[in-house]
């Protein structure tokens, strides 16, 4: 029995001891103010969270006015950048296209230079079919020398090609009947064999040339690509004016002759400057004015 009473003391003595320690705590921070300083200390720790937390948020929105802001800078600099460099391009387009004027102007000028029976140069300022034929219209007429039935010529890629011939002058203008229309002739030949015949248009520049009474034993001798050239024979053309190349032969069973088919020469749908040529003889024939072979 005093065994038992021995044990049932010791949890006693500790639960004493640990209620006598918290109370001497509690004394120690009653007698120190560290229970009155907490509520401060609490409420200290609340405000700075709060400050914190709206310092974050106002700095948040102020970074992200600020960033729009830089956006918007950068892209009012882009689109700057992007008018200047517009500029700068259109600034290159117009040199390359001063530049490819001089040097065709340049090309146009050393021929003129050369060609001792060049009258005047032109410029074509209009294209427009009438009721008859297609014709180009240029500034130059009467007043500058030029006369009905001269042949005109143009220099391209360095080829001199047959143009057409003039068919009315005014006193500044001239109108020219060009060779793919239809009324038009001209004796020509080719430039390899010498074989002759004549050429007509057939009412667009975009159609083949065609070259007849060519006869088949001087066709059997014609080759795809052989150039034809104007003959000379008719007193209105200049000899070896170059007029097309062979695009196709067409040959008839029973016929004697044969048809040649030609790519123009020149190219008709970048003509600018033509010159005007003084013709050997200028024909005064009936129906020189309708361009009919002479």
């Amino acid at each position: 029995m005093p065994r038992r009473h021995s044990k049932a003391r010791v949890p006693f003595l500790h639960t004493t001891a640990i209620v006598m320690l918290l109370t001497s705590l509690l004394m120690i921070s009653i007698s120190t103010k560290t229970l009155n300083d907490f509520p401060a200390k609490a409420a200290r720790s609340v405000g700075s969270a709060v400050q914190g937390i709206f310092y974050g948020i106002g700095s948040f929105f102020s970074n992200t006015i600020l960033s729009i802001q830089k956006l918007k800078d950068l892209q009012n600099q882009y689109d700057s950048l992007a008018k200047k460099l517009e500029s700068y391009y259109q600034m290159e387009r117009d040199y390359a296209d001063t530049k490819a004027e001089n040097e065709r102007l340049k090309e146009q000028l050393g021929f003129y230079q050369t060609v001792n029976t060049v009258k005047t140069s032109a410029q074509i300022i209009a294209s427009e079919p009438d009721n008859l034929y297609e014709a180009y219209t240029i500034n130059k007429g009467s007043s500058d020398g030029v006369e009905k039935n001269m042949a005109v010529v143009a220099f391209q890629n360095g080829i001199e090609g047959l143009v057409g011939k003039i068919i009315s002058v005014n006193a500044s203008t001239s109108v020219v009947l060009p060779l793919f229309d239809k009324r038009f002739y001209a004796a020509a030949r080719f430039s390899r064999t010498r074989s002759v015949g004549l050429v007509n248009g057939r009412g667009s520049f975009l159609d083949d040339l065609i070259m007849e009474y060519v006869s088949k034993p001087n066709a059997s001798e014609i080759q795809i690509g052989d150039l034809v050239v104007t003959s000379g024979l008719d007193s209105i053309y200049p000899a070896d004016l170059s007029i097309g190349r062979v695009k196709s032969i067409q040959t008839e069973a029973f016929g004697t002759a044969v048809t040649i088919h030609l790519d123009p020469a020149l190219d008709f749908s970048r003509l600018e400057y033509v010159f005007v040529i003084q013709s050997q003889t200028l024909a005064n024939t009936p129906d020189s004015n309708t361009g009919a072979a002479p």
